[in-house]
């Protein structure tokens, strides 16, 4: 084998190598969520989930709909020191029976993973016995949600309470 030969061969090995080891580093991040069953009416509820990646997280959102809607909302998580958590905005009594809910968390690369779709049942209070609310009222007063589709129009969806809430709708051209 000539050197010229041999130098090819150990170039073109560090060409894989260099493919195959970008290829580990864009993992997509781990999203763990334990759900809860159930919420109540007119509290905001407060979701957390373990969002870790190879490189950095660069955002983790909560994607949520009333039961039955076509379109999702979201709102940003932000890291507590332990996990990602985010508030949603109450569900208003007798709006929904339900909140469908998942966890997305996206890296430093664009790789995105989420959760499964979960569903929260909006029960009256002492049939939901741990419902996960939103126990900071700073937090609670100051909810941003973002719409995903310009279908949504100007405002939050009528199955949740608007007050403390922000709602960003979709800008059009």
């Amino acid at each position: 084998m000539t050197r010229e030969n041999a130098m090819r061969g150990w170039m073109a090995g560090a060409v894989v190598a260099a493919l195959v080891s970008g290829a580990v580093a864009a993992e997509e991040p781990d999203v763990a969520h334990q759900p809860s069953p159930c919420t109540v009416p007119g509290k905001p509820i407060s979701l957390c989930a373990s969002v870790t990646d190879d490189g950095q997280v660069a955002k983790a959102r909560i994607y949520f709909r009333a039961a039955g809607e076509k379109f999702y909302s979201f709102v940003d998580m932000a890291f507590t020191g332990i996990n990602f958590c985010g508030t949603l905005p109450a569900p208003r009594e007798g709006k929904t029976q339900a909140v469908d809910y998942y966890v997305q968390g996206v890296d430093d690369q664009y790789e995105t993973r989420r959760t499964s779709t979960y569903q929260l049942n909006v029960q009256p209070e002492g049939v939901c016995e741990f419902p996960p609310i939103e126990k900071d009222a700073t937090r609670a007063a100051a909810i941003t949600v973002y719409a995903t589709s310009p279908k949504q129009g100007k405002k939050l969806p009528g199955a949740f309470e608007s007050a403390g809430v922000t709602f960003v709708p979709v800008k059009t051209k």
